[in-house]
């Protein structure tokens, strides 16, 4: 690594400044750095999420309460979980991510935020 790669991997950690992820054409958002107190604040923003991934939720409407032999799979409402994970990406880059850059996320850029939110997870 240069002296000049060094002093600005450096820099970008004194700014809390991560990767770069490509969400869609002429779109790259900038990744906070995990601290402890990002970490934390993302995960427990995230704690109701059930495990589900973004990439499963997106226009879904709810999904109700359904039984399976003796098992029941509860009510999922995904409306909901989406605006959770869309307030979660808000927390994890650097200048957050609009309602207008999320409708031009293509399919390679939903695997990318899936990827990003496990990094928190």
């Amino acid at each position: 690594m240069s002296e000049v790669e060094q002093e600005e991997k450096t820099l970008d950690q004194t700014l809390n400044i991560g990767s770069t992820v490509r969400l869609a054409e002429g779109i790259h958002k900038t990744i906070k750095v995990g601290t402890i107190k990002l970490i934390r604040e993302v995960r427990q923003h995230a704690k109701n999420l059930k495990g589900i991934r973004f990439s499963y939720v997106i226009g879904r409407d709810p999904i109700e309460a359904t039984q399976v032999e003796e098992q029941v799979i509860p009510a999922i409402d995904c409306p909901a979980i989406e605006q959770a994970y869309l307030k979660a990406f808000d927390m994890i880059f650097v200048d957050g991510l609009t309602d207008e850059e999320c409708e031009q996320v293509d399919m390679e850029g939903i695997q990318a935020l899936d990827d990003v939110l496990d990094r928190f997870l």
